[in-house]
């Protein structure tokens, strides 16, 4: 079945691009990535002075063009503080909320190129001794990144190399269940991306010019 192929050939191009951490403003190794992709499959693709992608597919029609367009950035964080117990205070990346956060493990990329783990949690995270727990507000302020570091004051987090602005990137639990489904964090809008590649392939193993 050809369209099946295309498809699985989406899913995994989708899977690979997911495993690429790139919240809004640190997209730069995911479009090198597709960069790659799109050139392996014979088209001409320019990183444009914003850091998007421009693929040329083709066409017999220049002057009444067709543009797709899918975008690969995602929610995320970025290190807000340093607090006086290592641990870190989060401000959001795009519309990144803490309570659609809270327990998910984070990843820390410093200026150096180290990546440290973590989970964000509530900054009070015992339900056997917060006993406000259930009533508290998930936000910014309420939560914090619990490193998976030894560490215990601010200092010994910035020995780590860890500092204010550096990007913290969500795990997006990709998976792909035995009845065919997708679950993952961010398919907005990978998932688009990932067919637009499959278009691609197709297009490219069957010869294909669009008109436009």
């Amino acid at each position: 079945m050809i369209e099946l192929a295309y498809a699985d050939y989406a899913w995994q191009q989708t899977s690979a691009i997911l495993a690429i951490d790139s919240p809004s403003g640190f997209t730069g190794k995911v479009i090198s990535y597709l960069k790659q992709q799109f050139e392996d499959l014979g088209f001409t693709a320019t990183v444009t002075t914003k850091g998007g992608l421009l693929v040329d597919l083709g066409g017999t029609d220049a002057d009444d063009a067709l543009m797709l367009a899918a975008h690969a950035d995602t929610l995320g964080g970025m290190v807000a503080e340093i607090k006086g117990n290592g641990r870190l205070r989060l401000t959001n990346l795009g519309g990144m909320k803490a309570d659609n956060g809270e327990a998910e493990n984070v990843r820390v990329y410093t200026r150096e190129g180290k990546i440290y783990e973590g989970t964000l949690q509530l900054c009070n995270a015992s339900v056997h001794v917060n006993g406000e727990y259930s009533n508290a507000k998930r936000n910014w302020d309420t939560t914090e990144v619990l490193l998976d570091e030894d560490v215990s004051n601010a200092a010994d987090t910035r020995k780590l190399g860890i500092e204010v602005g550096d990007i913290v990137c969500f795990d997006p639990r990709t998976r792909i269940t035995a009845s065919g489904y997708i679950k993952s964090r961010f398919l907005d809008d990978k998932l688009s991306v990932g067919i637009l590649l499959g278009l691609a392939k197709y297009m490219k193993d069957a010869g294909v010019v669009p008109q436009r």
